[in-house]
């Protein structure tokens, strides 16, 4: 690569990343405000004895791990009923709170 390619190249302007990026795909963190306040949660699938959930915090590829026996009870459901089901809740770090069924 000769000295005027380099000149060249660094006059373009960058490309922009594609839409359909990590960035801001549909499994992309998105900043969830206030977060002492409930948001919408919903429960992907069961593995082992622990539930995974999707909230503003954990996309689909990194989703929130947590006891499906006691978020079965919070919510009152059977452990086997949990999958799909929405909820709302707090998310405190790698907890839920105040978990309640939604309206």
């Amino acid at each position: 690569m000769t000295e005027d390619d380099i000149r060249r190249l660094m006059a373009h302007e960058p490309t922009r990343s594609s839409e359909d990026s990590w960035e801001h795909g549909p499994d992309a963190v998105r900043d969830a405000g206030d977060p002492s306040a409930r948001v919408e949660a919903r429960v992907l699938l069961l593995f082992g004895d622990q539930a995974e959930v999707l909230t503003p915090h954990h996309g689909a590829l990194d989703p929130l791990r947590v006891p499906a026996a006691k978020l079965a009870d919070e919510l009152g459901v059977e452990v086997a009923q949990l999958p799909g089901v929405r909820f709302l809740a707090v998310v405190d770090g790698d907890e839920l709170r105040e978990v309640v069924p939604m309206p």
